[in-house]
């Protein structure tokens, strides 16, 4: 399935994340530590998005669950955006001996809308809705403003972290919901460093 003229595709916040850090080309994922926590955590916001702060099934240690399910979320989510037409898998090998699984871009017109749709709040100024607030909050705290924005200069990236700093911190008009956000995202952060600072002491210890 594929956008057509009936709409767009609808996505969740976990395919969003994943879409936007999968290279167009070469279907390879950039971030690849980080992204996997925020699509978990994007799971999260989506109950709560869906069901209401008090009415979703939450798990009482977000933490403890977004650890544990980011990579059956990442799978889940990139499993959407295969069966949604939107990437393509292709098997490659490396240096002819290694084989490696790539999801370049088959149908870009959702990409090009979600991005538009961010560039107009983080860009422009426009109010964002509910979901793309939601958005804007876990690649915010999660530090992957990049996958949003890769090609802004010095400039531009500083007026957008601020764009991005505020709407995670005033936009939402219902303070359990926006704690939601905050913690889900946070958590993404917060796993995120521990995972990272791990992988450096690993990669130091046996360079």
């Amino acid at each position: 399935m594929s956008s057509s003229a009936a709409g767009p595709v609808p996505t969740t916040l976990g395919e969003e994340v994943l879409l936007l850090s999968l290279d167009d080309s070469t279907g390879e994922a950039r971030s690849p530590l980080r992204t996997p926590y925020a699509i978990a955590a994007a799971a999260l916001l989506e109950r709560a998005l869906a069901d209401g702060p008090d009415g979703a099934a939450l798990p009482d240690d977000a933490e403890k669950w977004i650890n544990e399910q980011r990579d059956g979320e990442y799978q889940r989510a990139l499993r959407g955006l295969l069966d949604k037409g939107l990437v393509r898998e292709e098997k490659r090998r490396l240096l002819l001996v290694f084989r490696t699984t790539v999801h370049p871009e088959a149908d870009g017109t959702v990409e090009a809308a979600l991005r538009g749709r961010l560039a107009a709040v983080a860009l422009e100024g426009s109010e964002p809705d509910h979901r793309t607030a939601a958005l804007i909050t876990l690649l915010h705290h999660a530090d992957l403003r990049e996958l949003a924005f890769p090609d802004l200069d010095e400039e531009q990236s500083a007026a957008v972290e601020r764009r991005m700093t505020e709407i995670a911190e005033r936009h939402w008009a219902d303070p359990a919901l926006r704690r939601m956000a905050e913690t889900a995202a946070a958590t993404s952060a917060a796993l995120t460093a521990a995972t990272t600072a791990a992988t450096v002491v690993i990669i130091t210890a046996v360079t």
